[in-house]
């Protein structure tokens, strides 16, 4: 009787630290996952007041960021450029929020995550004002020390969706034999 308690209580116990052990990493990736958030709202915050210096002082030095209109900005000095140019056509005098809305950790300082940016306010190249614009930006996100920067962006839209295709035309009759 007491070689199987022992038995099952040693079971308890190995299930007990197994549990511990696979828990861990999930609260580490929420610590993360957390800290992302914070650093894309303060990132939104600079690129909400229009301060395309700040705004690229969330990417690493040799990031990359390639705008939904394909242009390409290596480097925080050209990627400054590029958020300038956007602020100053598309996103002037708009309203913008982001959020996280899948975060994945790649290793112990590395994340692909992707966010969704929204834009209300833009005003198109007639000067017309358009919808509001859902932006998805895929993102590679990596930590130095406890500092997440992005390495690497491609905000893009999705394209509308396709009409469904029409019902082939029934077949013509056959003409009648006489």
């Amino acid at each position: 009787m007491i070689k199987p308690l022992r038995t099952m209580i040693a079971g308890l116990i190995l299930a007990t630290f197994a549990t511990l052990a696979f828990a861990t990493p999930a609260r580490a990736a929420s610590k993360d996952e957390d800290a992302v958030k914070a650093r894309v709202a303060e990132f939104i915050a600079a690129f909400s007041k229009g301060d395309a210096k700040a705004a690229a002082s969330f990417f690493t030095e040799d990031a990359t960021l390639v705008n939904p209109a394909g242009v390409t900005g290596k480097g925080q000095a050209e990627i400054e450029k590029v958020i300038a140019g956007d602020l100053a056509s598309i996103l002037k005098d708009t309203k913008m929020e982001m959020k996280v809305v899948e975060f994945r950790a790649a290793g112990k300082d590395a994340a692909w995550v992707e966010l969704e940016h929204t834009v209300t306010g833009a005003k198109g190249p007639d000067g017309k004002p358009m919808p509001t614009l859902t932006f998805h930006v895929p993102a590679l996100m990596v930590k130095k020390g406890k500092i997440w920067s992005t390495a690497e962006a491609r905000p893009y839209a999705y394209l509308p969706p396709m009409p469904a295709p029409k019902a082939p035309a029934p077949a013509p009759a056959a003409p009648a034999k006489k």
